[in-house]
């Protein structure tokens, strides 16, 4: 049990290692990332001295829970998503769809939004979209993806947190009802 403990350690730390060899070898985003969106705590800057300061912001800036933007009683909430989608390939196209499900229990589609490019050879695509409720709602697991020509290119998954709706524990019964009529 304890040499497999130690060969999985290795392994880890090998990986890591070669991870940051990666990064400071001057590897490109597009490739550290491919696949992946990165969602962001804040709007990061639009230009970086190098790609290895780019890596650094983006990994520091990264998040998987978003608190609501505004939010006024469990009806109504927003919450604002800014995030970067990396591709493996060229997107070739000036459109991508991005959509959600919610995986809090399966996998249920919610919504979708198209997002226009400035450039058809681009492998970084950022931007910000608004989720709002009724759509979307506190306490929910979801996946982002962006998809291209039908195919999906790059995914995360997120929690949407907040206050949501409160209940008392209180329950108040009728007379008829507390006769069982």
């Amino acid at each position: 049990m304890s040499r497999r403990i130690a060969i999985s350690f290795v392994a880890l730390l090998a990986l890591t290692l070669a991870g940051a060899r990666i990064e400071a070898g001057g590897a490109k985003p597009e490739d550290v990332f491919k696949g992946r969106i990165i969602i962001t705590k804040k709007r990061l800057p639009m230009h970086f001295s190098s790609a290895g300061a780019f890596i650094s912001a983006v990994q520091a800036a990264k998040t998987d829970k978003l608190w609501p933007t505004s939010e006024d009683g469990a009806d109504k909430g927003t919450w604002n998503v800014e995030y970067i989608a990396f591709f493996a390939q060229p997107l070739n196209d000036s459109e991508i769809q991005v959509k959600f499900y919610d995986i809090t229990a399966g996998k249920k589609y919610v919504a979708g939004d198209a997002q226009m490019t400035r450039d058809r050879a681009t492998r970084i695509f950022s931007s910000s979209i608004v989720l709002a409720k009724p759509d979307f709602d506190v306490r929910k697991h979801y996946m982002m993806t962006a998809e291209s020509r039908g195919r999906m290119i790059a995914s995360t998954t997120f929690w949407l947190l907040g206050k949501g709706a409160n209940y008392s524990g209180k329950v108040e019964f009728s007379d008829d009802d507390a006769k069982g009529h």
